[in-house]
């Protein structure tokens, strides 16, 4: 099985696992719900982002408002304040009372009309920040508990210290034994190079009652563009989701029909395309034509199933015939006691272009071949049968496998239309002696085992250093070359095709001839040549796991256990 027919092969498998997947799975939470919930949570999304974006910006607002009050403030007590009077300020007899008390009813009047709670001046002594002048509320005059002149603000805030520090302008909350305030405090450096601190308060419960104000009129427009979104969105999801749910129906009934037509459906699908301008519309419009082509592709699969059955039927039939044209039958000479085969053939379709046999060609030499013909399928299989009925009629009268290599050769080069070739290794064995006649048409190298015959011998796995040669069916005058190699006592020939050192594991690497020797290694301790090709299978199976067989596989091992030459 080739890459492409591996693709094919899962990729039917994966959709018949998604189809018995679809068939048996209940959808509880359909597209409008989804929809519905979606818009939902969008739409409530976008509201609080909105409100809270008004808020901020209302908020923004008013603390503008509200610092620029506290800014007036400020320069408006700056002009109230007599320009030399801090500079005469060195103690707490420096200002008589009665002019202390005048600058606070002037400071206390601005503060009253301006809407502020206090305004004041502060400066910065060794033992703190002492006031020097500051308005009184009217509960503060009614009840005569004014603040008086240089009195320690023993809980002045740390935004006070800083601005005495760094003579930065600056905006305060805070919260002391007077209240809870919004503040800006005004450093100035008098004429004596001295800093005292001009400011002014608002109270903060005014403030929050603006900002919770603010904060209802956002959430009641948030609430509203909510409802209006949701409105526009139900209407919008209604007109989207209602002919896809018609259109899921049609298609869960045809389907069930085994695409059988409805004329009503039908005719609703042509309603839906014509009313709808939009993706609804082709989408209908592209069921309606698709379910006109399944019903003619249905008629179409029918024929082609039946003619795949036929072609199956036929293709079982030829690899019935391809395998009845090899020896399958072990031992195959049970009365040569001398002689051990075992072969074996995995096709990787139907029918292969891998081949194996052996004969006698009298009563003391066997005649072998493998060969690895190009190509899969039938027409590798009709030249595989080719080739070995040549082998069979070249092989009795031809004085070498050389000779037999060049004959079939010349047959298969003759009219190949299809230019189609094969690789073989063919081996004449003298059963008196252990030698080994052999030729190579491009095929890869046998190895021998080696029994360990003889008082130093050890048994060990070689590979053959064969004569190179070209592939037959290539060219029709090629001359082949006749190597020979000795066999001793227990040893064992093994002849296989590219489907075992090309075999791929599912990491895409390949079994390699350095894995085909291990193997062998693994079993050159049990000489029984059934016991070598099945021990090399099973690596092959236990490295290839659960990829699918990509290339035709045949394994041939002769042994041999009579007397070497020289003995």
């Amino acid at each position: 099985m080739n890459r492409r027919e591996n693709a094919t092969w899962l990729g039917t498998g994966v959709s018949m696992a998604i189809e018995e997947t679809l068939a048996s799975r209940e959808r509880k939470f359909g597209l409008k719900p989804q929809l519905l919930l979606l818009l939902v949570a969008l739409n409530l999304v976008s509201a609080v982002a909105y409100t809270a974006a008004l808020y901020q910006t209302s908020q923004a607002e008013i603390m503008s408002g509200i610092d620029a009050r506290l800014a007036a403030g400020v320069y408006g007590a700056r002009e109230i304040i007599p320009a030399r009077y801090h500079t005469r300020i060195d103690g707490p007899d420096a200002i008589p009372d009665e002019e202390y008390a005048e600058l606070q009813r002037r400071l206390s009047r601005f503060a009253d009309e301006s809407g502020f709670v206090y305004v004041y001046s502060y400066m910065e002594f060794n033992d703190g920040i002492r006031t020097v002048s500051t308005s009184a509320t009217p509960d503060e005059v009614a009840s005569g508990t004014e603040t008086g002149f240089f009195t320690i603000y023993d809980t002045a805030p740390q935004e006070l210290y800083r601005s005495f520090a760094d003579g930065e302008v600056r905006f305060d909350e805070y919260y002391d034994s007077f209240g809870s305030f919004r503040s800006m405090y005004l450093p100035v450096t008098g004429a004596d190079g001295r800093v005292y601190v001009i400011g002014a308060d608002i109270d903060l419960a005014s403030l929050g009652a603006r900002l919770n104000e603010a904060l209802k009129n956002s959430i009641l427009i948030g609430l509203a563009m909510f409802a209006l979104t949701m409105a526009v969105g139900w209407i919008v999801v209604m007109r989207i989701v209602e002919p896809l749910v018609r259109l899921t129906a049609f298609t869960r009934n045809i389907e069930q029909r085994s695409f059988a037509a409805d004329e009503e459906e039908l005719a609703a699908m042509g309603q839906i395309s014509q009313k709808r301008g939009d993706e609804v519309g082709s989408l209908a419009e592209a069921m309606a034509a698709m379910i006109s082509r399944l019903q003619r592709y249905l008629v179409e699969i029918e024929a082609a199933t039946a003619a795949r059955v036929r072609v199956e039927s036929e293709l079982s039939t030829a690899r019935d015939i391809q395998v009845g044209m090899l020896p399958r039958t072990f031992p195959p000479f049970p009365e040569k006691g001398e002689l051990d085969v075992f072969a074996m053939l995995e096709s990787a379709k139907e029918v292969g272009g891998d081949l194996y046999d052996y004969f006698l060609i009298d009563e003391s030499r066997l005649f072998f071949v493998v060969g690895d013909v190009s190509g899969k399928g039938v027409p590798a299989a009709l030249f595989m049968a080719m080739t070995t009925s040549l082998f069979k009629a070249h092989a009795m009268s031809a004085k070498s496998t050389g000779e037999i290599m060049q004959r079939v050769n010349e047959e298969l080069s003759r009219d190949n239309a299809a230019e189609m070739f094969v690789t073989v290794f063919a081996c004449i064995l003298d059963m008196r002696n252990g030698t080994v006649e052999y030729s190579d048409g491009g095929h890869e190298a046998p190895f021998i085992v080696r029994a360990g015959a003889g008082e130093n011998a050890q048994s060990h796995v070689e590979r053959l250093v064969k004569h190179q040669g070209m592939a037959l069916g290539v060219f029709g005058d090629v001359p082949y070359q006749t190597g020979q190699l000795q066999l001793g006592r227990g040893d064992a020939l093994v002849l296989f095709t590219d489907g075992v050192s090309e075999a791929t594991g599912p990491d895409d690497e390949l079994f390699t001839i350095d894995r085909i020797e291990t193997a062998l290694n693994d079993t050159r301790s049990q000489v029984s040549a059934r016991r070598i090709a099945e021990g090399l299978s099973e690596s092959v199976s236990a490295f290839v796991g659960a990829v699918p067989q990509s290339d035709d596989i045949a394994i041939l091992v002769v042994g041999f256990d009579g007397e070497p030459a020289g003995k």
